[in-house]
């Protein structure tokens, strides 16, 4: 049996999991909004910030994956612990995505603001917004161990994906209309699918949240997956 030293020693590692995977979140959460900011103001400086900070978020995951090994191998948690555990080995990958996936947004940005020609579609506004805000919402499901909210991310990717594949078609037919844009429409459908991705990638600590807080596996088709 471990001594209460032993057990607060444990709590506090288990919360720095915990604070930690929260501390990566809101950085990659920073680059996606700042990323989109750049795209959508034409802010190339904004842009090379966004670019420039993704070491930091790079570094901060290997950090997390480091102190989840190390209780995962010195205290062999069980139940809820191991679930946040599993949940941060996991999500840490996805947000470390999420940010590279906004460094690609900020550098086609840089691309499209010192070039000229077809500019951002409607679609691709929205495409930028509600990506920012699903990942707002993912953030924030995980933070408060909410389910529901974390299922609505979901609900959401879709609406998203149907918006990319708009803009995908729209900037299909610039491309046969002005062909001589074609290279300027291809960024474009760069820019749109980084900020699919993104959204996908969210889903994905979407469904481990789910599983944190409902022991309920969404991902890869789990036993109990929705459909």
């Amino acid at each position: 049996m471990q001594t209460p030293h032993l057990d607060a020693q444990y709590e506090r590692e288990v919360q720095a999991i915990a604070t930690g995977l929260a501390r990566v979140g809101a950085r990659a959460e920073h680059m996606v909004r700042d990323g989109s900011r750049a795209l959508l103001e034409r802010d190339p400086a904004l842009a090379r910030n966004v670019m420039q900070v993704d070491h930091e978020l790079d570094r901060a995951e290997v950090e997390l994956d480091y102190e989840c090994v190390t209780l995962l191998a010195r205290r062999a948690p069980v139940g809820e612990d191991l679930r946040l555990v599993m949940t941060a080995l996991k999500s840490v990958v996805d947000m470390e995505r999420m940010g590279d996936l906004a460094g690609h947004v900020a550098e086609r940005s840089i691309e499209l603001t010192t070039s000229v020609g077809i500019e951002v579609q409607p679609e691709c506004v929205e495409i930028a917004s509600a990506v920012v805000a699903n990942v707002e919402r993912v953030m924030r499901s995980l933070g408060n161990k909410d389910g529901a909210e974390a299922r609505a991310v979901i609900t959401a990717d879709h609406a998203i994906d149907t918006l990319h594949n708009q803009h995908l078609r729209r900037l299909i037919q610039l491309a046969k209309d002005h062909p001589d844009q074609l290279e300027r429409t291809l960024a474009w459908a760069s820019v749109s699918r980084h900020l699919e991705r993104i959204s996908d990638h969210a889903c994905n600590i979407a469904e481990m949240v789910v599983f944190l807080a409902e022991g309920e596996m969404l991902r890869h088709g789990g036993p109990r997956a929705q459909t």
